[in-house]
């Protein structure tokens, strides 16, 4: 089993960041709430806000929005922004893993509308996500995270599901805010990992690995 993180570990930065500007730049939002929206990243890549207040704050924007809307932002946040990010190293480590025969899992505090088309272009199945709740096919504002110890608990499902065993599985991600996951494995792996999660990493013995290569095919000589 082979779980990896979403944000800054397959991709090059934040999904959620290529969703708002998407949105922004659509056309459907006011200049004053493209002001609100800048302002809410601003303080977030500054650390004054934390994931539970940003995922408010974007979830808030996305009221009564209706899921085929949302499905279809998603997309285009992809097309236009997304797939030219993602890492090829992380691609080709996607298809080691499945040469051995290991299950590949996305697990992400990313909404599905992020992650899907993400999955997709990887060939990867199986996702375990923030999920948006949707009432007559509309948004309603109520999140369930998955995020920190959500991330350990939907592994623990998963292998449960599969009747594996979290010693034997990889986790690769970038930040120490997965720490719960990351000590519940047996094969912990930090991927462009910052500050806190290096030293960590350095302290404990874990494999640190650093992808670079964005939109384009590597050389085999320098696959992952």
């Amino acid at each position: 089993m082979a779980y990896f993180d979403l944000d800054r570990t397959l991709i090059a930065g934040y999904s959620i960041t290529a969703l708002a500007l998407t949105k922004m730049w659509s056309g459907s939002l006011s200049p004053k709430r493209i002001i609100f929206h800048a302002g809410i990243f601003l303080h977030w890549g500054l650390g004054r806000s934390d994931y539970h207040q940003l995922l408010e704050s974007t979830v808030r924007g996305l009221v009564g929005m209706s899921e085929a809307e949302m499905t279809e932002l998603g997309e285009r946040a992809f097309e236009r922004r997304i797939r030219p990010i993602i890492y090829l190293e992380g691609r080709r480590l996607i298809d080691a893993h499945k040469s051995l025969g290991h299950e590949v899992v996305i697990i992400t505090s990313a909404s599905r509308y992020q992650v899907a088309p993400i999955a997709r272009e990887l060939a990867v199945e199986q996702i375990y996500c923030t999920e948006l709740e949707v009432h007559n096919g509309v948004i309603t504002g109520n999140v369930t995270p998955c995020y920190g110890p959500g991330k350990k608990k939907a592994a623990e499902v998963h292998t449960g599901f599969r009747e594996a065993e979290l010693g034997d599985a990889y986790f690769y991600t970038d930040s120490s805010e997965d720490l719960p996951l990351l000590e519940e494995v047996g094969r912990p792996v930090a991927v462009n990992a910052k500050a806190a999660l290096a030293r960590i990493a350095a302290d404990r013995g874990w494999p640190q690995i650093v992808f670079e290569t964005q939109g384009r095919v590597l050389p085999a000589s320098r696959a992952a």
